[in-house]
């Protein structure tokens, strides 16, 4: 190990507050058993946040969820380990993943229309088109009617006030944010809502009887859970990839005409099947909702309106089927007046002040900075939401009913901040980048050889299956198979 690595804090010694306040929100500290030690500190990158602290304890809450649930099946106590090498490299996955020998990062830092420019008033503006999807890259470009390039891009947003420009493209459906500091941010009306939300936010939907957990030996915890995945881009598909982690028969929903890239597929997507249903037809609809009564969890990251349009939100859901649970994942959170914006992780890093802490690393001018590895919250997001689920999968076998976990890229920007900064002092020492190495594993699939990470948290008593490899999107029937 690092020295960066030897330095280890215990749970049980009450040396990590942020995973035991964690935990007790999840309510799991009255389930786990056994130890929890995280090896290291930050900064081990040029950033005043604690980022791979951050990334640790969100992983170790799921991993502690997990346990929890093997727990309550008469398994024996387990401990758990994460070094913050390990942990850094799961704040941006997308960048340790290879298919047949050659490199398939999503690439979403190349993309001419993602990133933070300059306005006429000195304000600074974040827009993405992600991968990119081509409605959104397209909006941009005839909204501007400008060349697909950073300059004529920065040449057009350089004509704009921010405030006008960010209210003109949210109308048009276009993320688009203002770089604020994290006080303009928290005075801000969206900031308020999640001010008044933890992190994660389990509610509950209806009261029902319990639903305990099946004695699975060997099969992961959740093998008896079917989990319906109803998301895309990356902080979605990645929490229900989670789930098939421990267990649960996850089928991933998808239209035929609206399919997520390749590198994402590879990355997001093992370890379950792969349906099409274009939902804009009625019998498509009604086997979803059917899919739906089967369901035990029901996962979603498409905006509020789209779930509306199809009769998919959780006070729906749960009229079809009493016992379910709803996880939906947004942008800026599920209330107030950026509930529906559309956003990606680097928009939450703009808009919570993230990104304006970020700037202070640099010696010049200081300028809306992305986070080290550029990602932040949709990998962060995964991990929380895929704890919140197994935690409200806990509370209906322990007290029945049915749940709605929330989360939102941007309240888990302000967990991290929340955690407190770093002197520049103490970090402007560190690596530019994430250039420790690696643990990888090999997994063969329909794709080749898919190498990608080695799981971060070490188990004493592993909870964890061999999952499913990944599958072309489309290549199963939409039915749950076991």
């Amino acid at each position: 190990m690092t020295s960066l690595e030897t330095k280890e804090r215990s749970l049980g010694r009450g040396e990590l507050k942020v995973l035991a306040d964690l935990s007790k929100l999840l309510g799991i500290d009255k389930y786990f058993q056994g130890e929890v030690t995280l090896q290291g500190h930050d900064p081990i990158l040029k950033s005043p946040h604690h980022l791979s602290e951050a990334t640790a304890y969100a992983l170790l809450a799921e991993a502690m969820a997990a346990v929890s649930i093997a727990n309550l099946g008469g398994a024996k106590a387990n401990s758990l380990s994460i070094n913050v090498t390990d942990a850094i490299h799961f704040l941006h996955s997308s960048h340790f993943l290879w298919q047949s020998g050659y490199g398939m990062t999503v690439g979403a830092e190349y993309i001419p229309t993602n990133g933070i420019f300059a306005c006429r008033d000195g304000k600074h503006i974040m827009i993405e088109a992600g991968p990119p999807y081509i409605k959104l890259e397209r909006g941009y470009l005839n909204f501007f009617d400008c060349g697909n390039n950073r300059d004529s891009i920065a040449r057009e947003i350089a004509k704009y006030d921010g405030e006008e420009l960010q209210e003109a493209l949210s109308q048009k459906g276009l993320p688009a944010c203002l770089a604020y500091t994290k006080e303009e941010w928290r005075a801000h009306p969206q900031g308020q809502e999640l001010l008044k939300v933890p992190v994660i936010e389990i509610e509950k939907l209806a009261d029902g009887k319990p639903v305990p957990f099946k004695k699975n030996e060997g099969l992961g915890p959740l093998h008896d859970i079917k989990v319906l995945d109803f998301t895309h881009v990356l902080a979605g598909p990645r929490s229900a990839r989670t789930l098939a982690n421990y267990g649960a028969q996850v089928l991933h929903i998808s239209s035929p005409f609206h399919m997520d890239t390749l590198p994402q597929n590879l990355l997001v997507n093992p370890g379950k099947h792969s349906a099409y249903l274009e939902l804009n037809t009625g019998d498509n609809l009604t086997a979803m909702k059917e899919l739906a009564r089967q369901a035990d969890v029901f996962t979603t990251s498409y905006r509020p309106a789209v779930n509306a349009r199809f009769g998919l939100t959780p006070q729906e859901l749960v009229k079809l089927n009493e016992n379910i649970i709803c996880l939906t994942i947004n942008a800026y959170g599920h209330s107030g007046p950026w509930q529906d914006r559309p956003g990606f992780d680097q928009n939450a890093q703009v808009a919570t002040g993230f990104a304006a802490k970020e700037g202070e690393r640099l010696d010049g001018p200081q300028t809306p900075q992305f986070s080290p590895v550029f990602y932040l919250n949709d990998f962060l997001t995964a991990y929380l939401a895929a704890a919140g689920v197994l935690s409200a999968l806990i509370k209906r076998a322990t007290e029945g009913g049915s749940y709605h976990v929330k989360v939102s890229l941007a309240r888990s920007a302000m967990w991290v901040q929340d955690m407190g900064y770093i002197e520049k002092s103490v970090y402007g020492g560190q690596r530019e980048k994430d250039t420790y190495p690696a643990k990888l594993v090999d997994v063969q699939s329909p794709f080749g050889t898919i190498t990608e990470l080695a799981p971060a948290v070490q188990f004493e008593h592993s909870p964890l299956v061999d999952i499913l490899p990944v599958r072309p999107f489309g290549a199963d029937k939409p039915v749950f198979w076991r």
